[in-house]
């Protein structure tokens, strides 16, 4: 009994001595200091150039002379001048005789859209003779899409305000109208002209103007012209020819305006 005593005494005593082990708390492993996390700074993206365009390259100071032949208004000479070209817009100066026109354009991603009239043909150079100070306001689509290929079609169409160039003294005319051009892409072929020969692109464009001059005489008049060209764009260069028929006021005319030199930096 005595003996049993004692070994059940020592199972209890060990017992407790395993449960005061285990109660001991479990060691943790000291802290690690982590590296601060590394901030990369953001790297801008590239934004891209709008105005590239493979039909119109659009650099400083390149020049293009023309000729144009055939119309009521006789034979006549031009030059456009890029200029203050960025990756949103440029300017193309038109001189012929002593007229000069500036014109802006903005680049968009849809394509290129001249913000008004530019010399283009002969109804725009009579314009430009007769009236200046012009601005455009709703101008709708584009004059030359971004990625230009056979078979599209696309519109652009503005508004046009402008004054009567008069002598001094005399009161001028305000011109207020809108001028919608239609456009039909075709096939390429090779085409000469005084500048040399290119495989280029024909563009059929079917332009419809209507203006009305309001004169503080009070003789007023009413201007409505339709015309049908194809023009040609050649890749690296740009407008090279163009080629078509009008009706102003009544009045028929044909004409060729071609590419005689250029000067592209």
């Amino acid at each position: 009994m005595k003996n049993y005593m004692i070994k059940s005494l020592g199972v209890l005593l060990l017992a407790i001595a395993l449960a005061a082990c285990g109660s001991s708390p479990t060691p943790t492993a000291p802290p690690v200091d982590l590296p601060a996390p590394v901030v990369t700074a953001a790297v801008p993206t590239a934004q891209p150039n709008l105005c590239n365009n493979i039909y119109y390259p659009v650099k400083n100071k390149a020049v293009y002379k023309y000729t144009s032949t055939g119309s009521s208004a006789g034979a006549y000479s031009f030059q456009n001048v890029i200029s203050r070209s960025t990756r949103k817009g440029f300017t193309v100066t038109s001189r012929f005789k002593k007229a000069v026109n500036r014109l802006r354009w903005e680049c968009k991603p849809e394509g290129l859209a001249a913000m008004g009239i530019g010399l283009t043909d002969m109804a725009s150079s009579m314009a430009l003779r007769q009236f200046t100070n012009f601005t455009a306001s709703n101008v709708t689509g584009v004059s030359l899409p971004a990625n230009l290929a056979p078979g599209m079609e696309w519109a652009y169409a503005f508004d046009l305000q402008g004054t009567e160039r008069v002598k001094p003294g005399e009161p001028a005319g305000n011109i207020a109208g809108r001028i919608s051009m239609n456009y039909k892409a075709g096939n390429i072929g090779n085409v000469t002209v005084p500048a040399g020969s290119f495989d280029a692109l024909a563009i059929e464009v079917k332009t419809s103007t209507e203006f009305q001059i309001v004169r503080a005489n009070g003789q007023n008049q009413q201007i409505v012209s339709f015309a049908t060209y194809t023009i040609w764009y050649a890749p690296g260069v740009g407008l090279i020819k163009s080629n078509g028929s009008g009706n102003l006021n009544s009045q028929k005319y044909f004409e060729t305006i071609v590419l005689d030199s250029y000067t592209i930096p």
